[in-house]
């Protein structure tokens, strides 16, 4: 129970370096960005599958809490947030390789994801939101581990709530089809090797 905390922690960490990653993207290509979505998918659904688990050990946590103590609530920081949208809007949008990015597939009527614009939309609005949110979780779970403060859970759980129901549910399908190899330009990001393989040996 504790222990899913502890690597909460660490997974609040990863998701935030992962999309630190895209301001490294040197020389970006088509495959670093499909890359680099894919490790934002992993961490982006590894943070909704923490979510789950705090809710479902909810009762166990709140039975070890301290009802009498008391948590300073913890605001998110607004123009870290704007500075960080900004930043990744601006990068999406003067990154050369989205010109070989296909957004259209078979389920873009249902997702609503036709155009580039639409992906960008998501990862403008939803990335930031969650990342600023992880920052609440992580101060919230550390003092619980330390604390065993029943307020610092209630705003762990309402920090989890946020990111998980109002951002990741949202942009879940927008990074998976983003970071598929088929919605690029294959011979941009197929590996070395696959579309021209060697010729087999003659007998």
């Amino acid at each position: 129970m504790l222990d899913q905390l502890k690597k909460l922690q660490l997974d609040l960490v990863s998701y935030r370096e992962a999309v630190d990653e895209i301001f490294s993207l040197s020389p970006a290509t088509p495959r670093a960005w499909q890359q680099r979505l894919f490790e934002i998918l992993v961490c982006t659904s590894q943070l909704y599958l923490d979510y789950l688990l705090v809710v479902r050990n909810l009762p166990a946590l709140d039975a070890v809490s301290s009802k009498g103590s008391s948590s300073d609530l913890v605001r998110a920081d607004v123009l870290r947030e704007r500075n960080l949208r900004e930043k990744l809007k601006h990068e999406l949008e003067s990154s050369p390789p989205w010109n070989h990015f296909r957004p259209e597939n078979s389920f873009s009527e249902f997702t609503g994801l036709r155009s580039l614009q639409d992906y960008m939309d998501q990862f403008t609005l939803h990335l930031p939101e969650i990342y600023e949110e992880t920052f609440r979780a992580e101060v919230c779970t550390k003092d619980f581990l330390a604390n065993r403060n029943a307020s610092a859970l209630a705003q762990l759980v309402v920090a989890l709530q946020h990111l998980a129901r109002n951002h990741i549910g949202f942009v879940l399908q927008a990074l998976e089809w983003a970071s598929d190899e088929g919605s690029w330009e294959e011979s941009l990001v197929a590996p070395k090797g696959i579309l021209n393989p060697p010729p087999l040996p003659s007998s």
